[in-house]
């Protein structure tokens, strides 16, 4: 591989124009950190127009190691995450348009180039190294508050994503052993015989780590809402979009993603409920909605997982950036300390609630026109424990995400904060997302058409009376339900408190066994230590006895002693010359 081709192959993909754009933002010195901001929007710019000059095909195609790889494939899947994520950066610069601090700016664009990058690879080892570049610069916006929680915080996501990584790279050698091939492909769980390939084992737990399965999830609860109000958004987008994109590709159609989607969709729910920090809420909303799209790659829905994924991106975005702003103006997150802040600001608290129907998927927002695509691809399987899961998910969707959130930042009790309204730059890129949220909810051919399954697209019309109805029969009953817990006060108190999560077992009594290890690794090697420490020093002693100024070396010998010695010595010399 020369290094004109390989520039080459680096010159034309969009990923690497906006890390470039990324680290050129970062040279820039303290006394212009205000054009940093417009510089991010323009390379932004940039990297969508060359995303759209290639159109669909493969670039790249180089030779490592004697083994072809292909860095740059851009076909209808990955093109529609390269979309939405040209879009979600674009309005995370707008958003955090106050920010001037440099490794944050950075991060802002550079994160959005790995996952951008991860998406468009079109072989394993490009995959790798962008899925490593995602986790780096991700982490500098868990360190973005420089406090020593946020350290160790970042210290523990990054441990997780390294894991991940190191799971991705064995997969990588697995594959290769198995098939002579690197490209990024279907990879499959299973062989032709249906025993578990350890290669598909291998990476299917390296995309569910970045996916936040169920028992690995909590890595986005531990740091998310560490972040700052601007990196929460940036963090809550990529990460787990990457995976999802990883999964569709590599496990089309894998019965095991239908379980473990639903599962997914189900138990983030009952801990949202009764957690106080709303960013933790919208952060276990991040596993929430992840599962419709895992349990849809399952079901053979790519369209739906893609659709959602797209959409998802969009309003819970908003979700974020709503919540970010009133955290902005009030300093803080917590349901305890919020409420009433609709008579102040009543913009953030409009486009608050346009997410919110839109992640409840109300009929005329996109959230209605892609869940019901997962929601069908159940129905048609006649997977009815399945189907019945997912509706329950939507119904505690609306619970803790479409009611609680805006319920309790904007209404409940009053809390006596009276903030000003959020600032332009918030309000514009919540206002583009609301707009996104409403227009491709009532016309959404133009995100249909970027979907990868047009045949089955074509046969799918979300505005039937079927589609509505069931959807509203669904979020009516939900609304009544929340009503009437809260009349009863059986919802769950909004209490200042710490829920414990599946992440105590490694916290706590993991802490523990850690330290514990330690402490018997340090007496095991005490103990070693003083046995050889006395081994050696009985040599030594033993050298002395000998060699020592009283040693038996040192005594003066007879000459006719020296004499014979050296006679000995003259015939083994002999001897040993005639036999050899």
């Amino acid at each position: 591989m020369s290094p004109e081709s390989l520039f080459a192959a680096l010159a034309i993909n969009p990923a690497v124009i906006l890390f470039a754009g990324a680290a050129l933002a970062a040279l820039l010195p303290g006394a212009q950190s205000a054009l940093r901001r417009p510089l991010m929007l323009a390379v932004i710019a940039m990297s969508a127009a060359q995303l759209a000059r290639l159109g669909l095909g493969e670039w790249g195609a180089l030779t490592i190691f004697g083994e072809p790889v292909t860095m740059l494939r851009i076909d209808p899947l990955s093109r529609l995450f390269a979309i939405v994520f040209h879009i979600a950066a674009a309005l995370n610069v707008v958003y955090g348009w106050h920010v001037r601090d440099r490794a944050q700016d950075f991060a802002s664009l550079a994160y959005p180039a790995a996952a951008l990058g991860g998406v468009t690879s079109g072989d394993l080892v490009t995959l790798f190294v962008w899925w490593e570049i995602a986790a780096i610069t991700s982490v500098f916006l868990v360190w973005a508050p420089g406090t020593r929680m946020t350290f160790l915080t970042g210290m523990r996501y990054l441990v997780i994503q390294v894991l991940s990584g190191t799971l991705l790279l064995a997969g990588v050698v697995l594959v290769y052993r198995e098939t002579g091939s690197l490209a990024f492909n279907e990879i499959g769980l299973r062989d032709a015989s249906g025993a578990v390939k350890a290669s598909g084992l291998v990476l299917f737990i390296a995309f569910g780590i970045k996916a936040a399965f169920p028992l690995l999830h909590n890595w986005v609860q531990d740091a998310y809402p560490k972040s700052t109000i601007a990196g929460s958004i940036v963090l809550s987008i990529f990460t787990t979009k990457l995976a999802v994109a990883s999964l569709a590709r590599a496990f089309p159609a894998e019965p095991a993603l239908i379980y473990i989607g639903a599962t997914m969709t189900i138990f983030p729910i009952f801990f949202a409920l009764i957690e106080n920090d709303l960013r933790k809420v919208l952060c276990y909303s991040i596993n929430n909605q992840v599962g419709f799209m895992v349990c849809a790659i399952g079901l053979g829905s790519i369209n739906g997982a893609a659709g959602y994924a797209f959409g998802n991106i969009i309003f819970e975005g908003l979700l974020f950036m709503a919540l970010g702003a009133a955290m902005f103006r009030t300093g803080t997150s917590m349901a305890t300390e919020l409420g009433g802040l609709y008579r102040t600001m009543p913009l953030t608290m409009i486009l608050c609630i346009v997410g919110a129907l839109s992640i409840s998927a109300f009929p005329g927002t996109l959230g209605f026109v892609t869940k019901g695509l997962i929601i069908d691809a159940a129905g048609e399987g006649h997977l009815f424990w399945i189907w019945l899961a997912l509706l329950f998910a939507s119904a505690g969707v609306l619970e803790h995400a479409g009611i609680k959130i805006p319920f309790f930042t904007f209404f409940a009790h009053d809390s006596g904060k009276r903030p000003a309204e959020a600032p332009l730059p918030m309000l514009i890129a919540m206002g583009v997302s609301a707009a996104l949220c409403v227009l491709l909810g009532l016309f959404p051919a133009p995100l249909y058409a970027l979907l990868p399954d047009q045949a089955a697209i074509a046969e799918y019309h979300p505005y039937t009376a079927y589609h509505v109805v069931e959807q509203l029969q669904l979020l009516v009953w939900a609304t009544i339900a929340f009503g009437v817990l809260k009349a009863m006060k059986w919802y769950p108190a909004e209490v200042p408190s710490t829920n414990l999560d599946t992440d105590w077992l490694y916290r706590a009594p993991g802490r523990s066994l850690m330290f514990w290890a330690v402490d018997a690794a340090k007496a095991v090697w005490t103990l070693a230590w003083r046995g050889f420490q006395g081994r050696v020093v009985a040599a030594f002693a033993r050298v002395y006895q000998v060699h020592g100024p009283e040693g038996q070396l040192a005594r003066a010998w007879p000459i006719g002693f020296m004499a014979l010695s050296v006679a000995a010595t003259l015939a083994f010399a002999l001897v040993f010359a005639l036999v050899v």
